[in-house]
This record gives structure tokens, C-alpha cells and sequence, in this order.
């Protein structure tokens, strides 16, 4: 398992403080999320209606994780920052590329990601930590350089998250796919990779 440092927005002060990306979700990590996101994220969604709560919120990172440890073709990521889980993420290599510039080139497709619930405007405002999601298409992006894929990476978003994907991170909008629950297919080539990782610096 290896360890990287990045950066994170302390919103409270307006200061970037140092967080630690790991390329790997450990127990302690799973730990984490279990005893310091469940509670929170099931006190947020208890009372709402199914269609108003966190799109993620059912999501059970043990059992995800369990899913595809096992497996090369797979990938994950942990965000830990002044010692609490602010993220996970789960990426594949096992997809092609739809662009017409790129396609049938292999992307690192990613799977599954989650901010910690309070870093979400819609729990707590204002949010503690800014750039988790950058910080995990960053990582996306460097394990796709790393496999030779050129930075290509490919996802569906969740609706609440079209935005981000496509105006945040430069991401190309493909339309809804009806084999994946109609979510919306986001691809980044790699001189969109490029530009993002310029921007992030």
C-alpha cells in the first residue's frame, strides 16, 4: 500500500491542509467509515423520502470492497485527512473508451466514489473539507497514465453529480445509458486529463 500526500480546503479557516491518499482501503478504513459516516449519513436520510436522500446513502463499502479485492482488474482508494476517512473510491481497468477520438482505448473506469457526509453542502453547511472528488480524479487520472492509458478515464455519474463531472473536471457528457439504471456516461480523454492536472496545481 502505498501513500501520497495531497491537499485538501479547510473550509473553517480557509487553509490547505495536508491529507494522506492510500491505494489501497484497509480495515481500519472500512472501521471508519462504518462508525464515523453511517451514523451520520443515517441520521441525515432517516427522515426523508427515498428520492431526496443522498444518492449514495445505502451504499455498503464492505461489501463493494469484499466484491473485488480479490481481483486485479481493480482498484481502491482511501482519503484520510487530520485522521478521519474523508473518501473511498473503487476503479476498474477492464472497459474501452466510447469517444470517437479514442474509442475502443482501454479507460480506467471508476466504479464507485464517496465524500464523507460532511463534506456535502445538502448535510453540512458550510461543507469541512473542499476537493475530495478532485483529488480522486486526480488519482483516477495518475493510475491511468500508470497503466499506459494516457490519463483516459470513464464513469457514470450519479444525477447529483453531472455537474461536478462535467463542469468541474472537464469531462465529456455521453448521454444516459440504459444498461447502467440510465445514469449519465462521462469519459475524459487524455488531453482533457491534461488540462484537469494543470488546473489542479
Amino acid at each position: 500500500m502505498n501513500e501520497s500526500i495531497v491537499y485538501l480546503l479547510k473550509t473553517e479557516n480557509s487553509t490547505f491542509v495536508k491529507a494522506s491518499l492510500f491505494d489501497q482501503v484497509t480495515d481500519d478504513h472500512l472501521a471508519m467509515w462504518n462508525n464515523e459516516w453511517v451514523p451520520v449519513m443515517k441520521k441525515h436520510a432517516g427522515d426523508l423520502k427515498l428520492k431526496d436522500a443522498p444518492e449514495d446513502s445505502h451504499w455498503n463499502w464492505k461489501k463493494k470492497l469484499a466484491q473485488v479485492e480479490h481481483l486485479l482488474s481493480y482498484q481502491s482508494f482511501a482519503l484520510v485527512c487530520e485522521g478521519v476517512l474523508q473518501g473511498l473510491m473503487i476503479v476498474s481497468n477492464v472497459r474501452s473508451a466510447k469517444i470517437q477520438e479514442q474509442f475502443g482505448k482501454p479507460v480506467v473506469y471508476v466504479e464507485f466514489v464517496s465524500t464523507a457526509p460532511w463534506n456535502r453542502a445538502e448535510i453540512n453547511k458550510p461543507v469541512k473539507y473542499r476537493g475530495v472528488g478532485r483529488v480522486f480524479i486526480l488519482a483516477a487520472i495518475e493510475s491511468s497514465r500508470e497503466m499506459g492509458y494516457g490519463g483516459r478515464v470513464g464513469l457514470h455519474s450519479l444525477p447529483q453529480a453531472e455537474r461536478f463531472y462535467e463542469n468541474k473536471c472537464g469531462f465529456k457528457r455521453l448521454g444516459p445509458e440504459s444498461t447502467h439504471q440510465n445514469l449519465c456516461y462521462f469519459e475524459m480523454t487524455s488531453s482533457q486529463a491534461d488540462l484537469f492536472c494543470q488546473n489542479m496545481k
